[in-house]
């Protein structure tokens, strides 16, 4: 952070006051109790740009409405592999904050985690037949099995209204939404 005082040799130093700094700084602050550890953040303060929610999806991605984590083969399947192995971090991830909170360096998980939808959006007949495949291939395991999707646009309306306000109902339009 900014400020007058550093130590002039840190064991470790952090570059960026986000949350993956501040969990690593966390992790290993716990491991190794004796260490210095110093993070530096060029912007005004900490989790301005990445960890910012405008700017991302919040403070951890799960890979359930990232698109580009599930690319489509020559086949024209999908390769989950990616979001899988993404929404998998992601739950050790949570894991980790709530040992955290369990050990009283954390205040209540609700203080920090805000669970909020996500949502996919497509238009056009090929990436709506992609969305569906992706949702097809992802919802059968457990970080997805709460996903839904709909081509409907009444549904969609309901989901995301501002998304769908004025379209005109002959462009094919799905979404899939988890929350």
């Amino acid at each position: 952070m900014r400020g007058s005082h550093f130590n002039t040799q840190p064991d470790i130093v952090l570059a960026g006051a986000g949350i993956m700094s501040a969990t690593l700084g966390v992790i290993l602050k716990s491991l190794q109790p004796e260490w210095t550890i110093e993070i530096f953040e060029s912007l005004e303060g900490v989790a301005r740009e990445n960890s910012n929610a405008w700017n991302n999806a919040g403070t951890g991605h799960a890979a359930l409405c990232e698109l580009n984590y599930t690319p489509q083969r020559d086949d024209g399947s999908v390769d989950i592999s990616k979001a899988l192995s993404i929404n998998e971090q992601f739950d050790v991830s949570r894991q980790f904050w709530a040992s955290l909170v369990k050990q009283g360096v954390l205040g209540t998980a609700a203080s920090f985690i805000q669970q909020v939808p996500h949502f996919s959006f497509v238009r056009g007949k090929d990436d709506v037949d992609f969305l569906r495949k992706r949702w097809e291939a992802l919802r059968a395991h457990p970080g997805f099995a709460k996903m839904e999707f709909s081509e409907d646009p009444a549904q969609l309306a309901e989901w995301i209204p501002v998304v769908m306000e004025g379209r005109e109902g002959n462009e094919p339009v799905a979404a899939t939404r988890t929350i």
